[in-house]
């Protein structure tokens, strides 16, 4: 952490970044782990803006904006990508908000990645508020557990499971994360970073009994959540991770993975099938909808923050893509769309290109979880704090602090 301060030039000592810094990673805390214990949402963004986003501002202002002046290409695409989500917000006859409301949201964006590049470029600190956000996910997933089958007693049998999937503590409101395919894409991340801690540093035995049992809890929660796309977003970015860290610990892990997948499939493959017979959720008729309208919207969006309008056969509609490709395309256009997927496929080769350093290939993990979920599951980025902040501008974050050099010269 040293490093990082010294590197600072100008007004500030060592003793006011270094405050600025923990202050910054105190928000970063509030606006992951908070989504589990602030049960009020007015309290939970006044948080946030005197933990993280004040602290955010004034860091960029006393380095002189100097994320702001980066000629990187992924820096580059970002910014573009954040002005064109203005202007269509600002301009559109289409957007549902006004320009003050977009223009909020962009900054609000840009602070939130800001902060997490700067905490990303100490690894010593970026690893201590890892840890913290796991050990509250695995202590929440845990009680959790302990009150939805110990105290309520639900049936642990596939049909009752199945119908009371996880997505809140159920007590006082805690934990509650509004529907399951959130709860499991937001849990998901948890398992990445508890792969992340393993694979690249050393532990103490009692550090890693401590792993395996807060893993256990968080991955037994994202199972019962019956969210498919956390599933396979969890399996896709810890086998990127694991594949390019490829040390004894990751083939190690690969290898219990495999068979413990193996194990679970043979035991229980009356419920592989169930779920499969499940299919697409209907998710097909949805994305046919957006096809039959894509010539009303593709070349300049139907607006920011538009609702695509669905209604099925039994009257139960449906206002959003149900994939966040397909949203924003909707929302902003063949230029909107295609500067997202300049962004993502820069951020990739950026986390490539430093893979030799633990931090990026986190980020890298990270962004893959992401953009597996985005397919079916993520329906916007764009609006204020939510998990799907955590699932996207998290990582987004990391990778656009990466510096091309050693990361553990940083801690």
């Amino acid at each position: 952490m040293t490093y990082f301060f010294r590197r600072q030039r100008g007004g500030l000592g060592e003793g006011a970044f270094s405050y600025l810094f923990l202050l910054v990673c105190l928000g970063i805390f509030i606006q992951i782990s908070g989504l589990l214990f602030n049960q009020d949402g007015s309290k939970y963004a006044t948080q946030l803006y005197f933990s993280l986003f004040i602290p955010s501002l004034f860091l960029l202002v006393v380095r002189k904006f100097d994320f702001l002046v980066s000629c990187q290409l992924s820096f580059i695409l970002f910014f573009l990508l954040l002005s064109w989500v203005f202007l269509v917000g600002a301009l559109h006859e289409g957007s549902v908000r006004d320009a003050w409301y977009w223009l909020k949201v962009v900054l609000l964006i840009l602070l939130y990645v800001y902060a997490v590049s700067v905490a990303s470029q100490s690894l010593t600190g970026f690893k201590i508020l890892v840890g913290c956000v796991f050990f509250v996910s695995a202590l929440f997933a845990w009680l959790t557990l302990f009150n939805q089958y110990g105290v309520l007693d639900r049936p642990l049998v596939y049909p009752a499971v199945r119908s009371y999937r996880l997505f809140e503590l159920g007590w006082g409101g805690l934990a509650d994360l509004r529907h399951p395919v959130v709860a499991g894409l937001y849990y998901g991340i948890f398992i990445v970073l508890a792969c992340w801690l393993f694979v690249c540093f050393p532990l103490r035995t009692w550090q890693i009994i401590s792993l395996v049992v807060c893993v256990l809890g968080v991955a037994l929660y994202v199972m019962f959540t019956f969210s498919r796309g956390a599933w396979f977003s969890v399996i896709l970015s810890a086998l990127t991770l694991l594949i390019i860290s490829f040390n004894r610990k990751s083939q190690l892990l690969l290898i219990l993975g495999g068979l413990a997948g193996a194990v679970f499939i043979y035991l229980y493959w009356s419920v592989f099938l169930a779920e499969y017979t499940v299919g697409l959720s209907n998710r097909d008729h949805i994305w046919d909808n957006w096809f039959h309208h894509l010539n009303a919207f593709w070349i300049y969006g139907a607006g920011a923050g538009a609702e695509l309008f669905y209604r099925f056969s039994n009257g139960f509609e449906v206002v959003h893509a149900h994939s966040l490709y397909l949203q924003l395309w909707y929302e902003y256009g063949i230029v909107g769309i295609s500067l997202f997927v300049a962004l993502l496929l820069s951020l990739l080769w950026k986390g490539w290109q430093c893979r030799e350093q633990p931090i990026a290939l986190l980020g890298l993990a990270l962004l893959v979880f992401a953009m597996v979920a985005m397919i079916s599951d993520v329906y916007a980025v764009f609006h204020r704090p939510s998990p799907y902040w955590v699932i996207f501008w998290f990582p987004v974050g990391i990778l656009l602090g990466v510096q091309r050099k050693p990361a553990t010269s940083l801690g």
